[in-house]
């Protein structure tokens, strides 16, 4: 039997363990991350659970917790207990996120002995990564840094009406965005250069939104590349337009402009996921909010990793936190952002409604990408009927997605659902695809 779960931020699996120096990395990049479960008797290539006698069992049992006691530190304190699975004994290791956080190898010393975890891997932390720990332990967000090279007078009084019914320096103090110096100028943080200072890639570099165009489904042709700044709300707001321009597909004449009414997708979910991109990305790392349009689908490419408590296994489940709570109050104030825990949601939802497939989000090593698919040829309805013996076509098209289900595939085909099971079964005995989950969440997808 294969377990049903895959490997992911919070889970990995071992089949046996001849020495434990990669367990020694999983349990590091565990406790500086979000924590996670280990499972030994696991074969990770496929997730056949092959179990583990009592010989092992006993010496993990013993050797484990002392292993991870000695090797690393500050000390982690771990729960190691036995799982029955599919009628094999496995042993399981709970690592908990640790208070003391940055957790590291003593054997590679600091910096080179602390692991965290990206997705499915673990990655020895850069300069970035520990420059991050260490502003989380100062207490101060990097939005509340102040920017001393900027006072009150460089702001736009725009941008503050955007958001402020009335202002002046004392409501941008005691609103969080600003400070007074010790020669008494008001100065601004962070948050409040992004939001009110029209140049504000000159302090934040490169705080801006990039959208690029591309002729096919990769990165051959550029077609257009606009740049978006002036402030937070600005670029969010013509980014907006901008992209909704090129998602038209039927036009009518509004006086002397055509305008879009109808698009390749929905705008709800394009608008949630630049509110998302703005409000919730890591403005430290120096790189842009990047939207890649393609002829099948869109990628929002936003710098920073999913911030905790959030996972691509809880996405679903409506929790929140803020990375950059002063940039979310002055989007709600804009009535941009609405009730906390909705928005991926409302993402997937909005596209599901359409007919499209699922987006998928996928954190990279300091990013999160979300793909969102378009409504095109390449998404064909039952009436494009395709091969169901060319594999080679449907590995392609599957692969960009990830994960599908079997009325995906069947959509894909022009078949009935119950053909697209048989041929999933298929590709199943031909080693080509795997199940993930099941009952109605069951998903597939191919294996490389």
């Amino acid at each position: 039997m294969h377990y049903d779960a895959i490997e992911s931020k919070i889970l990995e699996f071992k089949e046996r363990l001849d020495e434990y120096s990669r367990l020694l990395e999983t349990v590091t990049a565990f406790a500086n991350t979000q924590g996670g479960t280990i499972i030994i008797g696991i074969r990770d290539s496929d997730r056949l659970i092959v179990g583990l006698d009592r010989k092992e069992i006993e010496r993990y049992s013993q050797e484990i917790p002392q292993v991870i006691a000695d090797a690393i530190s500050p000390q982690i304190a771990v729960d190691l207990y036995e799982q029955h699975l599919e009628g094999k004994t496995c042993v399981t290791i709970r690592v908990f996120p640790g208070p003391q956080k940055l957790y590291f190898i003593k054997k590679l010393g600091h910096p080179s002995g602390v692991f965290l975890r990206f997705g499915a891997h673990n990655r020895r932390a850069d300069a970035y990564a520990i420059e991050q720990f260490n502003q989380e332990r100062s207490g101060m967000r990097f939005e509340q840094q102040p920017c001393f090279s900027i006072s009150y007078e460089n702001l736009s009084k725009e941008l503050l009406g955007a958001v402020f019914a009335s202002f002046d320096q004392s409501i941008l103090i005691g609103a969080g965005y600003g400070s007074t110096d010790v020669s008494g100028r008001t100065i601004p943080n962070v948050a409040g250069t992004l939001l009110f200072y029209p140049e504000h890639q000159r302090i934040i570099p490169e705080s801006i939104i990039v959208v690029s165009v591309y002729a096919g489904t990769d990165k051959k042709q550029l077609i257009k590349k606009e740049d978006f700044s002036g402030g937070i709300i600005p670029m969010l707001e013509h980014s907006f337009t901008y992209i909704s321009t090129l998602l038209g597909t039927q036009y009518e004449r509004d006086g002397l402009i055509k305008q879009p009414v109808n698009f390749e997708m929905p705008l709800d979910a394009i608008r949630e996921a630049l509110v998302n991109a703005v409000a919730h990305r890591a403005y430290d790392y120096e790189a842009p909010i990047r939207i890649t349009l393609f002829s099948d689908r869109i990628e929002f490419l936003n710098p920073g990793t999913f911030y905790a408590p959030i996972n691509p296994e809880n996405l679903k489940e409506g929790l929140s936190r803020y990375r950059n709570p002063l940039i979310a109050d002055a989007l709600r104030k804009k009535g941009y952002m609405e009730k906390q825990g909705i928005g991926i949601n409302l993402i997937i939802s909005s596209c599901l409604e359409e007919g499209l497939p699922e987006p998928q989000f996928v954190e990279l090593e300091h990013h999160v990408k979300l793909v969102m698919f378009k409504k095109s040829s390449s998404n064909p309805s039952p009436q494009h009927d395709q091969d169901p013996k060319d594999f080679t076509a449907m590995r392609g098209y599957f692969t960009a997605q990830e994960l599908f289900s079997s009325m995906d595939l069947a959509q894909y085909l022009g078949k009935s659902q119950a053909m697209a099971k048989k041929i999933l079964k298929e590709l199943q005995n031909k080693g080509m695809v795997e199940k993930v989950g099941k009952g109605p969440a069951t998903r597939y997808r191919f294996i490389n």
